[in-house]
C-alpha cells in the first residue's frame, strides 16, 4: 500500500475520508506505473466501457475515472457497478403497498439468490444530492421539480447540494453469472468493447475535425506547422502542430483533448487558472494532472488511447509528492477533471449527434431514390433484435434479398410493441440499413457489438389502432405517443364541434376545459373576455376514452375543497344520504 500522511479529525476518519484515501492511493500506484515507463497510457488499449451501474446509468467524470482504474487494477471484465441493496433487488418484486415478493421461475419455484459474494470489499463513489427549499414558504421542493421551474422561479428557491459515498460492488464480485446467467450475457453483449470511432486515412475524430474546422470551441483553435502544443492564458487561445505532424489521428486527439481541458479554466469559464503561476509553481503542476486525466477521460469515453503527454511527465514526481502529502489534493482536482471534462464531452457529444442525423439524412435521401416508395407516414416497428454472436453470424454471409427473406421469417405476425416503433430506422449512432424492401427494413450496427435490428413497416393507422386496442405506458416511444396526443387533440376538436366541454361546480363556478397537445394535459380554468386563466391541468390518460378522461378531471375538481359549498352538519347528512341513494340506483365504471 503507498504510504501517504492522513490528517482525520478527533471523532476518526468520515466516510468521504476514507474515500479519499482510496482515492489517493489508487492514484499513486496508477501514477507510479506511469512513472516507471511513462509511455504507458492511462488506460490500456483493451480496458472496459464507460462504468455503468445496474440499471445502464453512466457515473460522471470523476467516479467514471476512479472505476475504471480500479476495474484494471482488478482485472474487471464488465464496467458495470451495483450497491448492496440493488443486487439484493434482484431477488424480489415490491408491490404497490411496498410488500416484497420473492422471484419465482414458471415453476413457481424461488429463483436462486443473488448477492454479493463473502469477503468483498466495497468501492466508494461521490453521489451529490440536491435539497431545495422554499425562500419563503420554506416549503422542500423536490430537485426533479426544481429543475422543471423557470430560471426566475428558480430564484425563490435555495439549493442546498450534499455529497455523500455510496459503496459499490462490480458484478464480478457478485454471484450473478451463476444466479442470473440471462441477465449476465445481457450486460455481456451491451458492454462490448467498441473500437475507436476514428476516420477516413489518418485515423481522425470526426466529432474533433469537425469542432476545429467550424471553431465552435469556447475559444480559437489554431493549427500550425510548428513543435508544440499550448493553451494561451492572456491571448485565450489553443495552438497545435498539423495533423501530419503527429504519429496518427488518436495522438492528435489527445493533444486537442488536453488543450481544451486547460482552456476550461479561463475566468469566464471555471476561473481554475492563475496567470501568474509559473511552469515550477505547484499549481501548474496540478493544472497539468488536471488536463492529463480530463483527456484521458475524454478520450476513454470515444474508445481513444491516450497516453500521457511528454511535456507533462516531468510532473509525474510532484504529481506522487502531492499526493502523499495531502489526499484532499485528489479530492479538488478530480472535482475539477469533472467539471472540465463535461464542458467538453458535452460539446463533442452534440457535434457528434449532428454529424449523425446528417448522415441520416443523407443516407434516407438515397434511400428515397433507389428503394420503391411505400405509403406515407411510415413507421418502423421492431420485431427482433439480434446482438449475441451466435444468432448475427448467419445474417453476417447473406445478401441483402436473402436478409430479406429472414426478416419474414423471423416475423410471426403479433401486434406491433409500441416501445419498439419509431419514425425511422435509425435510432442510434452507428446505426446503418442494411437492406430494406416495402414491407421490413434491417439496420445494423457494427459499433454495438454487430447487432441487427429486423424492422416492420406499418402505417399510422396501424399505430393508431393499436393505441386504440392496447392504450399506451410509460415505455411508449416518444414517436408513438406524439401520434396518441395527435389522436386525443383531434377527438377533443371534434366534441368541442358538437358541444362545449364546461363544468358547472358544487359552489357555482363554470369552469372551462381545453386539451393541451404540447403537455399531453387537460387546461381547466375560467374565461375572460382575451383568454382562460389556467388554474389546474390534468395529466390525459391514453389508457382511457375522451369521454372518461373528462370524468375523471370533473372528479377531481370536485374533490377539491375551492369548488365545493361549506355546509353545516344537517345539511352535510343530508347530503351524504342523498349521495348513498343515487350510488344505489346508479352504476358507474370508468373504462374504454
Amino acid at each position: 500500500m503507498a504510504y501517504y500522511k492522513k490528517n482525520y479529525n478527533s471523532d476518526g476518519p468520515s466516510a468521504e475520508d476514507k474515500a479519499l484515501d482510496r482515492f489517493a492511493e489508487l492514484m499513486i500506484e496508477r501514477i507510479s506505473t506511469i512513472q516507471s515507463d511513462w509511455k504507458k497510457p492511462w488506460f490500456t488499449e483493451s480496458a472496459l466501457k464507460w462504468p455503468k451501474n445496474l440499471s445502464g446509468r453512466e457515473y460522471n467524470g470523476m467516479n467514471a475515472l476512479l472505476l475504471t482504474f480500479q476495474a484494471e487494477k482488478k482485472g474487471y471484465k464488465l464496467p458495470v457497478w451495483c450497491t448492496f441493496d440493488r443486487v439484493a433487488g434482484l431477488n424480489f418484486s415490491k408491490g404497490e403497498d411496498g410488500k416484497r415478493t420473492a422471484l419465482t421461475n414458471e415453476n413457481g419455484e424461488n429463483l436462486p439468490h443473488v448477492g454479493v459474494n463473502k469477503g468483498e470489499r466495497s468501492f466508494p463513489v461521490f453521489i451529490t444530492t440536491f435539497t431545495c427549499i422554499h425562500k419563503e414558504t420554506k416549503e422542500r421542493i423536490k430537485y426533479d421539480d426544481y429543475k422543471l421551474l423557470s430560471n426566475e422561479e428558480k430564484k425563490n428557491v435555495n439549493v442546498y447540494p450534499k455529497l455523500q459515498v455510496y459503496s459499490v460492488f462490480n458484478v464480478a464480485q457478485t454471484n450473478l453469472q451463476e444466479a442470473r446467467p440471462e441477465l449476465y450475457t445481457k450486460l455481456e453483449a451491451e458492454n462490448q468493447l467498441e473500437k475507436p470511432e476514428l476516420h477516413g486515412e489518418e485515423n481522425t475524430f470526426a466529432p474533433l475535425d469537425k469542432m476545429i474546422k467550424d471553431q465552435s470551441w469556447i475559444c480559437p483553435i489554431h493549427l500550425k506547422h510548428q513543435d508544440s502544443a499550448y493553451y494561451s492564458i492572456s491571448k485565450n487561445h489553443i495552438v497545435l502542430p498539423e495533423l501530419s505532424q503527429f504519429v496518427d489521428g488518436a495522438s492528435f486527439a489527445g493533444t486537442a483533448f488536453h488543450e481544451c481541458i486547460h482552456s476550461t479554466g479561463n475566468e469566464e469559464h471555471l476561473n481554475r487558472l492563475k496567470p501568474a503561476s509559473g511552469f515550477k509553481s505547484s499549481d501548474y503542476g496540478r493544472e497539468e494532472l488536471v488536463a492529463e486525466l480530463g483527456s484521458a477521460l475524454v478520450a476513454k469515453r470515444y474508445g481513444i488511447v491516450k497516453h500521457i503527454k511528454e511535456d507533462s511527465a516531468a510532473y509525474l514526481k510532484s504529481w506522487l509528492d502531492c499526493l502523499k502529502e495531502s489526499p484532499d489534493f485528489i479530492k479538488t482536482t478530480l472535482v475539477d477533471v469533472k467539471k472540465a471534462s463535461s464542458i467538453l464531452t458535452l460539446k463533442l457529444d452534440a457535434i457528434a449527434e449532428e454529424l449523425a442525423q446528417q448522415r441520416n439524412e443523407q443516407q434516407n435521401e438515397s434511400i428515397k431514390n433507389t428503394v420503391v416508395p411505400t405509403k406515407e407516414p411510415v413507421y418502423y416497428a421492431s420485431v427482433r433484435y439480434l446482438q449475441l454472436e451466435s444468432d448475427t453470424e448467419p445474417l453476417d454471409k447473406l445478401t441483402q434479398e436473402q436478409m430479406l427473406q429472414e426478416a419474414r421469417n423471423y416475423d410471426d405476425g403479433d401486434a406491433i410493441n409500441l416501445e419498439f416503433t419509431h419514425k425511422s430506422p435509425e435510432l442510434h449512432r452507428g446505426d446503418r440499413i442494411a437492406a430494406e424492401d416495402d414491407n421490413y427494413a434491417i439496420v445494423y450496427n457494427p459499433t454495438v457489438g454487430g447487432t441487427y435490428n429486423i424492422l416492420r413497416k406499418v402505417s399510422e393507422q396501424e399505430v393508431r389502432d393499436n393505441i386504440n386496442r392496447y392504450g399506451i405506458d410509460g415505455d411508449t416511444s416518444d414517436d408513438v405517443k406524439a401520434v396518441a396526443r395527435e389522436m386525443a387533440a383531434e377527438q377533443f376538436e371534434k366534441m368541442t364541434h358538437e358541444r362545449m366541454p364546461v363544468f358547472k361546480m358544487e359552489n357555482g363556478d363554470l369552469l372551462y376545459i381545453q386539451y393541451n397537445k404540447e403537455k399531453d394535459t387537460f387546461d381547466v380554468g375560467t374565461v375572460t373576455n382575451t383568454a382562460m386563466i389556467v388554474k389546474n391541468s390534468f395529466p390525459y390518460d391514453h389508457n382511457f376514452t375522451l369521454d372518461s378522461n373528462l370524468q375523471g378531471v370533473h372528479e377531481q375538481l370536485s374533490e377539491m375543497e375551492e369548488y365545493r359549498v361549506v355546509m353545516d352538519k344537517e345539511e352535510q347528512c343530508e347530503a351524504e344520504q342523498e349521495s348513498q341513494v343515487t350510488e344505489e340506483e346508479h352504476h358507474f365504471r370508468r373504462g374504454r
